[in-house]
């Protein structure tokens, strides 16, 4: 069988790795990305739409297998009522378009610690959307509960990377980090097993290193 996927958040620093490893596996057909702007990234596989998330066209979910989500901002970054927006709304609405067009998998990018009863407004909402996409009846939808995102982004200020490169180095065990590869070939290699439910932070790892050693050819940053 061949793979069609859907995918929101393909401009962030795990959907981008996310995207890469979709366009590399031989058992996607179809990656179709949901955006605001133009993508830069040409391949015959990749279908790019320019959408308003406030109003996603029906159309664009039709005659897909999968939907992969890593649409995430932060309070710090967008406000409170900007980071509702994206983790929540946005997030909710691609899951129920996804799912009122038949798509049968929902891989969901969440966090470590989502709670829907939790006193911290990120983990709270990561747990109401994580609730609500487990709970819409996919055949198979998976949560993944990553911990913090070990990435070496292009903006990052000196003491930024020095204490993602500390936290790196000291959580050998892999129980407070990890790096965003991990999650990337986790949630891609999902697509084509039995998982389902919510995928914590050392499954992620181990699940990724399962892939890396059975499949390496078909895992980001190995071939």
């Amino acid at each position: 069988m061949s793979y069609r996927v859907l995918l929101a958040g393909a401009t962030g620093e795990t959907g981008r790795l996310v995207l890469d490893n979709l366009l590399k596996d031989e058992r996607v057909s179809k990656v179709t990305t949901l955006g605001r702007r133009e993508s830069k990234i040409e391949n015959e596989k990749l279908n790019h739409h320019i959408v308003d998330f406030d109003n996603l066209p029906d159309e664009v979910f039709n005659d897909h297998d999968a939907a992969i989500c890593t649409l995430g901002t932060t309070r710090a970054k967008s406000g409170k009522a900007g980071f509702i927006k994206v983790d929540k709304d946005y997030v909710l609405s691609f899951a129920e378009k996804s799912k009122t067009a038949g798509v049968k998998q929902f891989h969901l990018m969440s966090s470590q610690g989502a709670n829907a009863n939790s006193y911290f407004l990120y983990t709270q909402v990561k747990g109401e959307v994580d609730d609500k996409v487990l709970g819409m009846g996919f055949e198979r939808a998976v949560v993944y509960r990553p911990a913090v995102l070990l990435v070496k982004r292009n903006e990052s200020r000196m003491a930024e990377a020095a204490a993602i490169w500390l936290l790196g180095w000291a959580d050998r065990s892999r129980g407070m980090s990890i790096p965003i590869k991990d999650v990337a070939d986790a949630m891609v290699g999902s697509l084509f097993d039995d998982s389902t439910g919510i995928i914590d932070n050392r499954s992620i790892v181990a699940k990724a290193a399962a892939l890396k050693a059975q499949a390496p050819q078909q895992t980001s940053g190995t071939n």
